[in-house]
């Protein structure tokens, strides 16, 4: 009994030590791996995104709805193509100024309903 008592407490201190580095884990961030966006009627998960100027970004947008829809950041000139309910496309780029830029669906009506989100280009 008394071997079991310190081997819980060893393994409730390894799954609460844990909590603090992975809620500093990147997230949403670009450098690195790739970016996942799921579309649905009427949003974007995440909506905002957060990336680093001069590095490259690839999104994967995921387009999990019932109607087309696409990914565009006027501002950079980023611009996935239509994509149909159940498939993906995937846009690569690296911005080269930082700042805050809309991103938003340009079907008809998308944007208006709150299919709308940020990039963040930081330093």
């Amino acid at each position: 009994m008394r071997v079991r008592i310190p081997l819980l407490v060893a393994a409730v201190l390894v799954v609460l030590l844990s909590l603090p580095i992975s809620a500093c884990a990147p997230g949403g961030g670009g450098g690195g791996g790739g970016l996942t966006v799921t579309a649905t009627e009427f949003k974007f998960e995440p909506a905002n995104l957060t990336v680093k100027r001069g590095q490259e970004v690839v999104v994967t947008i995921q387009n999990k709805g019932t109607v087309v829809h696409d990914w565009v950041v006027p501002d950079l000139n980023v611009k996935s193509p239509k994509i149909q309910p159940g498939q993906s496309a995937t846009v690569r780029f690296t911005p080269q100024r930082s700042g805050t830029f809309k991103i938003d669906c340009t079907e008809p009506g998308h944007a208006a309903a709150g299919m709308v989100g940020q990039l963040t280009v930081q330093d």
